[in-house]
């Protein structure tokens, strides 16, 4: 009886064991589905619908793709994976023109390009100023809208739309805008809307958001950019 008893309570013990841990996966299966697939390590031509989060990005965050024709990828010459530190980049292709939205931490861009009529602005960047929307309002060659309020994860900003304002004689088709870490620029093109977003304070940093498109599809852009920036959750410190 003494053997009996003993073992009915290491069965009792080993299911009890087996309990807690199944439970355990069971929770950690969970929070990965709520947290969603991690994006790739490198750039890959498709991201099939879903939740992802961001891998290097600062501050992280996750966001949900809906229908077909995302793409991991940047424009070439970010000169760098679609991911890193201080910048995310994916597209969406399905309709004429390329679809983008990217999203930008000032802390950690190289900076902001003085304000010239060319691919690249200065050959060296100046620091992002702590006013950014008023330095697109006064940049001698880009438009904006009138900022209105938004928020994007819980997080308050402004947005407005930028356009060139190129000299009529001028011979280039972009004014530089971010210098990127890994030595790549960004530009706002005389062919494509912008609309940009400024959080000034996601967990401590200031982030700009911006999602663009050919000029006679952006509209069309616009709900579909807007969609997936409604999914966004800032996830960590």
């Amino acid at each position: 009886m003494k053997y009996a008893v003993g073992l009915g309570l290491l069965v009792t013990l080993a299911l009890t064991v087996s309990a807690c841990g199944g439970g355990g996966t069971e929770h950690q299966q969970a929070q990965a589905q709520a947290k969603g697939r991690p994006l790739p390590k490198y750039e890959q031509a498709v991201l099939p619908a879903g939740k992802y989060h961001t891998t290097e990005f600062k501050p992280p965050l996750s966001f949900r793709l809906t229908g077909e024709g995302w793409r991991f990828e940047g424009p070439s010459e970010t000169l760098g994976d679609p991911e890193h530190s201080d910048y995310l980049f994916f597209q969406y292709r399905p309709m004429g023109g390329e679809g983008e939205i990217a999203f930008f931490n000032l802390r950690k861009v190289e900076g902001v390009y003085k304000p010239r009529a060319g691919p690249h602005g200065e050959i060296e960047p100046v620091p992002a100023p702590g006013e950014l929307v008023g330095w697109f309002q006064h940049h001698p060659y880009l438009e904006t809208s009138k900022p209105e309020p938004v928020t994007v994860g819980g997080v308050k900003g402004v947005q407005f739309d930028v356009v060139t304002n190129l000299p009529k004689r001028s011979n280039k088709d972009s004014v530089g805008t971010f210098k990127l870490s890994t030595g790549g620029p960004t530009a706002v093109y005389y062919t494509k809307t912008e609309h940009f977003i400024v959080l000034e304070n996601v967990k401590g940093v200031p982030v700009v958001i911006v999602y663009k498109n050919e000029k006679d599809v952006f509209d069309d852009f616009v709900p579909i950019a807007e969609k997936v920036l409604k999914s966004v959750e800032w996830t960590g410190s």
